[in-house]
C-alpha cells in the first residue's frame, strides 16, 4: 500500500522534467516583445554536435527535452524599411533548485543578449521570482562575465539561484545554436 502511495508524488515530482508544458501565451509573450505585432512558435531538432556547444558554452547539462527546441519568434516592423523582421525570441528552460524545479521563459535578442527572464513555474523558492534577482541577467550576453560567486546578488538559497543562473545562460545557448550561431 505504501508503494502506491508513493507512486503520485514520484510522479508529480518527474513530470515537470520531462517538457515544458503547454505553449506560452501571446500575453506572456508581449511582455518579453511588448512592440512585437505577432510571434511564431518554430521547433527545431538540434544535433549532437549543436548540444554539445551549448553544454560547453553554458557550462551546464543539455535536457533530453532541449534537443527538440521550440523557439517562440518575435516579429516586428522595421521602422526604416516596413517590412516584417524577426527581433528575437523566447526558449522555455528547466531548472532544478535545491527544493524542486522551475520552468523559466528566457527572452533573447537577436545577438543573444538577455531580454527577460520570467519564472513560469516555481516549485522552489519564490524569491528566485523577484524583479531584483531576475533583472541582474538582462542585458548580460554570452560575451559577458556569468561568475556565479561574484557576478550575481543571489536570493533565496545560493544553490537554487545559481541553478537558475545555468539555466538561463543554458538559454541563451540554445537560442543561439537555433539561429545557427
Amino acid at each position: 500500500m505504501k508503494k502506491l502511495l508513493l507512486l503520485p508524488m514520484t510522479l508529480f515530482m518527474i513530470v515537470p522534467a520531462l517538457g515544458h508544458g503547454d505553449a506560452l501565451s501571446r500575453e506572456t509573450l508581449k511582455k518579453f516583445f511588448p512592440e512585437a505585432e505577432n510571434f511564431v512558435s518554430r521547433q527545431k531538432s538540434l544535433t549532437s554536435q549543436q548540444l554539445i556547444q551549448v553544454e560547453k558554452a553554458s557550462g551546464d547539462e543539455v535536457q533530453e527535452v532541449d534537443r527538440d527546441l521550440t523557439v517562440y519568434v518575435a516579429i516586428a516592423k522595421d521602422p526604416q524599411t516596413g517590412k516584417m523582421q524577426s527581433i528575437g525570441g523566447v526558449v522555455v528552460v528547466d531548472a532544478l533548485g535545491a527544493k524542486g524545479f522551475l520552468d523559466l521563459a528566457v527572452g533573447c535578442n537577436l545577438d543573444g543578449s538577455i531580454r527577460k527572464v520570467l519564472v513560469l513555474e516555481n516549485m522552489d523558492d519564490k524569491e528566485l521570482e523577484s524583479e531584483t534577482f531576475l533583472g541582474q541577467l538582462e542585458g548580460k550576453g554570452p560575451s559577458d562575465s556569468w561568475d556565479l560567486e561574484n557576478g550575481f546578488r543571489l536570493v533565496g538559497n545560493p544553490a537554487s539561484a545559481r541553478a537558475v543562473i545555468r539555466a538561463v545562460r543554458r538559454g541563451m545557448y540554445l537560442f543561439l545554436a537555433f539561429m545557427g550561431r
